[in-house]
């Protein structure tokens, strides 16, 4: 009784971390990590690499099927859980993992607070605004599309999970690759926001595994991850 009370408990705590409105403290912003000095500029409007860029868009949506565009819709979801537990199984959910959870509740804010300023520095139209033959096949953004914020926060999520579990490396960046692919055929974003995303979840990953209080939440969340997912030690390398 206790131990399913331990459970419960644990479980109501990752979803009150996920939810609408309550804000985790991020482990950096554009104070301590100034992305936009990182960042070559997106291509100019009209230019020979923004029309191959908008090119590689249109293939995309060319005769994309519907399950495609069910995927692209799903991957909306900026969740750890979303983007990985078709990879790593159907126990890595937050109801089991509420320390994991908190991490990249925190990881979310951090993205997003290093993130937002270049987005709106750089002010690249989204190509379901900029050119009315893109289709909007998931929920329609308006912010900045360069560099893509579903990139960057998939790409921090590879690089964590991917230290957490290096068993399952391949599979997660394959399933990364993929989740950021659902931007482009949505209409979201164009390709070169997907590489500006890559650059700068990189850049936050590695500059997060600097931080001290990151290193211990990431200790004990990597801990849990592998007593869930029937884990045992960490492989040597």
């Amino acid at each position: 009784m206790i131990c399913s009370t331990r459970l419960l408990l644990a479980g109501w705590l990752a979803v009150f971390l996920a939810a609408p409105g309550v804000s985790a403290q991020p482990y950096l912003t554009s104070k301590t990590l100034d992305i936009a000095t990182l960042m070559p500029p997106p291509p100019v409007a009209g230019s020979p690499a923004d029309i191959a860029d908008l090119a590689a868009v249109l293939a995309a949506q060319a005769g994309v099927s519907e399950a495609r565009k069910a995927q692209a819709l799903a991957d909306a979801e900026e969740t750890i859980f979303v983007m990985f537990t078709s990879v790593l199984g159907d126990t890595f959910v937050s109801s089991f993992l509420p320390k994991t959870g908190a991490l990249f509740a925190r990881v979310g804010e951090s993205e997003g607070a290093a993130l937002d300023p270049v987005k709106r520095m750089f002010a690249r139209v989204r190509p379901w605004i900029a050119h009315p033959e893109v289709k909007a096949f998931t929920r329609p953004s308006k912010t900045g599309s360069y560099p893509s914020g579903h990139a960057t926060q998939v790409a921090i999520g590879a690089i964590v999970l991917s230290a957490m579990v290096p068993e399952k490396r391949a599979e997660i960046w394959v399933r990364a690759v993929d989740y950021a692919q659902s931007r482009v055929v949505g209409g979201m974003h164009y390709p070169t926001d997907l590489e500006g995303g890559w650059r700068a979840g990189t850049a936050i990953a590695a500059a997060m595994f600097l931080l001290p209080d990151f290193r211990a939440d990431f200790e004990a969340a990597r801990a849990e991850v592998r007593a869930v997912l029937g884990l045992g030690a960490m492989p040597v390398r």
